[in-house]
This record gives C-alpha cells, structure tokens and sequence, in this order.
C-alpha cells in the first residue's frame, strides 16, 4: 500500500511521552498513529455496520465503558460449565 506523509501538531508533552512509548514497544510514530486510525476507520465500519443490520449500540469493549449499574445477566460461567458438560456428554455418548 502507497504512503503518504503527513504532517501533525502535538503537544509537546504529549509527543515526548508518545515517542518513549514507540521506543519500548520497537514501532515508529508512523506505526503508531496508523494503527490508532485504522482503529478509527474500523469502529466507524463496525458502527454503520450494525445500524444496517439493525443490531444497534455496540456492547462496552472495556471495563471503563461498562456502567455501575448495568442490568445482571446470565452468570458465564455456569453458562460455560453447562456446555462443556454437554459436550463432554455428547462425546462420551458418541463413543459407546
């Protein structure tokens, strides 16, 4: 895919903070800033996605977008145990 260069301005602070963290994880400011706006352009694809499907809001993807008091659901991991016991049913069932 061709490049095209672009040309920001940061805060200072902010940029020298950034380009400590590009030098620990090995990548470049490049890398970095492409990365967080194909993060951008994918959420924006997901989003129209699901109002063209009519799903609606997406689900939170963090522990800081899940609210206090969100309404309890079914307990996962009975949900999960339940499952696997079945499956390991079914496959016990299969090789008698």
């Amino acid at each position: 895919m061709a490049k095209k260069k672009l040309t920001l301005s940061i805060d200072e602070e902010l940029l020298s903070e950034v380009k400590k963290l590009s030098t620990l994880e090995g990548s470049s400011l490049s890398e970095i800033v492409e990365e967080y706006f194909e993060g951008l352009v994918f959420e924006r694809w997901v989003r129209d996605l699901c109002d063209d499907l009519g799903l609606g809001e997406l689900e939170p993807t963090t522990e800081l977008e899940i609210t206090k008091n969100r309404p309890k659901g079914l307990d996962a991991a009975k949900v999960v145990r339940e499952l696997r016991e079945g499956r390991v049913g079914g496959i016990s069932n299969v090789q008698e």
